[in-house]
């Protein structure tokens, strides 16, 4: 995991270093919330997407977290990672139409800390697909979004996840 999230990280800051030399550049960042239909909790995400000058397509990441599920003996977090593009069907200055296609990795740990015996800790980390669409509304300091989108992956990773969020251009 620790490969992983350095090669994103190393991804990441090179497209952001490349982007600062191209003019016209339109980089959106933000956050927003979601909800998995597997994992049935909240989760929180952070974004940022860069759109390719002259041609309808978006690049970027996003990285979310799920609010953790716990008892009085165990716990379960996941947080999830995704290097999308989205191919911009309509891209006006008040609305935008996008279907969005991309990697996704999930990792989860579950801790199980019984009373009066040892804990365990089991952790595993999965790659998957992503495919689905959104939809982006101007609001003035920026631009809410919704999203919805099928992870294709393991059958325990396999879902829905739909969002919604604000970007703002940086």
């Amino acid at each position: 995991m620790k490969k992983l999230s350095c090669l994103l990280t190393v991804l990441l800051c090179s497209a952001f270093i490349w982007t600062v030399t191209v003019e016209a550049q339109e980089i959106r960042a933000g956050g927003g919330v979601g909800y998995g239909s597997k994992s049935e909790n909240v989760n929180f995400n952070v974004s940022l997407y860069y759109s390719l000058p002259d041609l309808p397509i978006r690049v970027g990441a996003d990285v979310g977290y799920s609010v953790p599920e716990k008892n009085a003996q165990s716990r379960f977090d996941q947080i999830e990672g995704n290097i999308n593009g989205h191919l911009m069907a309509v891209d006006e200055e008040i609305f935008s139409l996008y279907g969005l296609t991309g990697l996704n990795i999930m990792h989860h740990r579950f801790k199980y800390d019984p009373d009066g015996a040892a804990s365990f800790t089991e952790s595993d980390t999965n790659l998957g697909i992503n495919a689905g669409a959104g939809a982006e509304l101007d609001m003035g300091f920026g631009r809410t979004y919704g999203e919805a989108k099928y992870i294709i992956g393991r059958d325990d990773v396999s879902q829905l996840i739909l969002g919604l969020g604000v970007r703002v251009s940086i």
